[in-house]
């Protein structure tokens, strides 16, 4: 072997060395970041993401169930808002609606906001009065548009349609909230 090399040899070991050390005290080993899956390994976790990216896709939907596309979500259509300074909670598709409405796709955003801003939120967007959300008999499954939800986790459940496509569900005392944006092809 040539002396040179033996030489550049040492420092890039070192190199190495040190590197190594630096990850272990990380709580890392060299090898977890640099095995590449094999290729059953690779596959699965396609398929995964697939599913996952499908599962959120409706056919016929505009856009797939998410939160990165909450905002075209409430574009559709006339009157799609959430409460103000309400926090999304998640973005689901609505697969029961979509399985008994031949061609129907839906979304259900999952919310929380402040009492009086979904009072506020009634008020604006429904044909009736936030401030008396309590006398309002409790939704029940049968009601049009709860077919995604399990009204068996939710505290007194209220609800109401409005803009046509959309159906709101706050629950009792005001906090957690959905709305459900619904449509079909016509």
């Amino acid at each position: 072997m040539h002396p040179g090399l033996r030489l550049a040899a040492v420092p890039f070991a070192a190199i190495l060395l040190a590197g190594a050390l630096a990850l272990s005290a990380c709580g890392t080993t060299p090898s977890s970041r640099n095995t590449s899956p094999t290729p059953s390994t690779a596959t699965q976790e396609a398929a995964t993401q697939e599913a996952t990216v499908t599962s959120t896709q409706q056919e016929g939907a505009p856009y797939p169930a998410d939160v990165e596309h909450l905002d075209d979500i409430l574009a559709i259509g006339q009157g799609h808002e959430l409460p103000d300074n309400a926090e999304v909670r998640s973005v689901s598709p609505a697969t029961n609606f979509a399985a008994s409405y031949p061609g129907g796709w839906g979304y259900i955003i999952t919310f929380t906001a402040q009492d009086q801003d979904i009072r506020n939120y009634v008020t604006n967007n429904t044909s009736l009065s936030g401030d008396n959300i309590e006398n309002h008999p409790e939704a029940n499954q049968a009601a049009g548009g709860l077919e995604d939800l399990d009204l068996s986790t939710v505290s007194t459940p209220w609800t109401t349609g409005f803009a046509g496509d959309a159906v709101l569900l706050p629950e009792r005392p005001l906090g957690r909230g959905w709305l459900i944006i619904r449509g079909a092809p016509r």
